[in-house]
């Protein structure tokens, strides 16, 4: 019986721990795509720039609420404490000739209650300022995307400094095994009494040396998935990339993006169609503005507080406002001039921005083709060096060569492998500004 439920437990055990969810393992992503979806669904930035977003929507609705009614309603109560006075012949009021009676005219207690309601019917310079915040809004939304593209940059470039790091460890590794054999083989000999001091000591020194370049390269690439992993809202779960340097490097890949679908793009030609739309505005300003306007109110007058004896009466009326400044010591030719000067600054930075964009998507594609072809060529080169050394190490424990030309061979295959990286950082740079270009390519609506 007791078997029997220790069994029972065992089992129930087995299928709880089954049923619970796994902890802690690496989110592995195999393509730079996959990192950046993982980011813009989960990282915080991505959520303010969505707020961010419906922000700029709502202060371009706003100014649209100008073309509806207005409605207004309204109340005062007002006490004259002193009423005006006009003198009047008294004889008018059958008083003495040649004097003058006080007439105070009013009521000391007044309320008036109304509601008042207005329609722009002609005004160019707000429908010119609408149009105005229509394109603020549309620029507002180009400088988020400009923000999310450097954003997705940053990613990248993080994404392919992993990649780096991890192909500088391997490498470092590499050495460290060779470098670690060797110096087992010395002390085996110098401890055997066959090896002189010095050798021996350089020997080991170079090993640690690259036991800690090992070490360090470890540390590199664990604060750069850290970083990656802070940059995509990972939170606390490893990050793991699964992308291989040879599949990158002999990867042909090009720029495929159109220029007018980059935020820079699209916002010089916003910043030249609002200079423009300013410009305008300025000229409507000479305009006249005519707007409807009706009032309906009821007055109370009395010379009572609590106006209980008061009369009261009704009011309507409804008519039209013209308003139109003719002159105004020429200072609406002066805006206007401004905003012309503006509006042709626009256009030449808007030529400008365009040379810049097409000259480098012209290095682009050059440095990028440049750079894979150096690192292809070094690839035969790595194993050759890596080779050199391993057979250095053979030659050396049979006594053909000394240790200052074991130690050389070393120090070629060691700045051989600072060349690589140097060429293999270059090609991952322009790697993740073609990738960024053409995702802003793709995303375009």
């Amino acid at each position: 019986m007791i078997r029997s439920l220790h069994f029972l437990f065992f089992t129930m055990g087995l299928f709880y721990l089954s049923c619970q969810p796994a902890f802690g393992q690496d989110l592995v992503f195999h393509t730079l795509e996959e990192v950046l979806f993982f980011a813009k669904e989960n990282s915080p930035e991505q959520r303010i720039r969505a707020l961010e977003r419906e922000k700029e929507g709502i202060a371009s609705r706003m100014s649209r609420t100008e073309l509806l009614p207005a409605f207004r309603a309204y109340g005062t109560w007002d006490n004259y404490l002193q009423l005006p006075v006009q003198l009047l012949p008294s004889e008018a009021v059958g008083g003495e000739p040649g004097t003058f009676t006080e007439i105070r005219f009013g009521t000391q207690y007044q309320i008036n209650l109304g509601v008042e309601a207005s329609l722009p019917l002609f005004d160019p310079e707000l429908w010119s300022r609408i149009k105005s915040d229509r394109l603020r809004y549309q620029m507002g939304l180009q400088e988020l995307s400009s923000k999310e593209q450097a954003w997705t940059e940053e990613i990248a470039r993080m994404y392919f400094q992993v990649l780096l790091h991890e192909e500088s460890l391997r490498l470092a590794e590499a050495r460290y095994q060779l470098s670690d054999s060797i110096f087992q083989l010395a002390e085996f000999t110098f401890q055997a009494g066959e090896m002189e001091p010095l050798p021996f000591q350089r020997i080991k020194a170079s090993a640690l040396s690259a036991q800690h370049a090992f070490i360090r390269q470890q540390k590199q690439r664990d604060l750069a998935k850290s970083s990656l992993t802070t940059l995509i809202g990972a939170g606390n779960q490893p990050v793991g990339l699964s992308e291989k340097i040879q599949s990158l490097a002999t990867k042909e890949e090009f720029s495929s993006y159109e220029l007018n679908s980059l935020p820079s793009w699209r916002r010089e030609e916003l910043a030249l169609a609002l200079s423009q739309q300013a410009w305008k505005q300025s000229r409507a300003s000479y305009w006249p503005k005519l707007t409807a306007n009706g009032r309906f109110y009821q007055q109370t007058l009395g010379n009572n507080f609590n106006l209980s004896d008061a009369s009261s009466f009704e009011v309507g009326v409804w008519g039209l406002s013209l308003n139109w400044t003719i002159f105004q010591g020429n200072q609406k030719r002066l805006k206007t001039k401004t905003a012309y000067l503006d509006w042709q600054i626009a256009k030449e930075r808007q030529l400008h921005t365009q040379q810049i964009l097409v000259e480098e998507q012209n290095q682009l594609d050059i440095e990028l083709r440049q750079n894979q072809q150096l690192v292809n060529d070094f690839a035969p080169l790595q194993v050759l060096y890596e080779e050199n050394y391993r057979l250095a190490g053979i030659q050396w424990a049979e006594g053909q060569i000394s240790t200052d030309e074991l130690l050389q061979v070393e120090k070629e295959w060691i700045e051989q492998q600072q060349e690589y990286l140097i060429a293999l950082s270059d090609l991952f740079t322009s790697k993740a500004l073609q990738a960024i270009r053409n995702q802003s390519y793709t995303e375009t609506p």
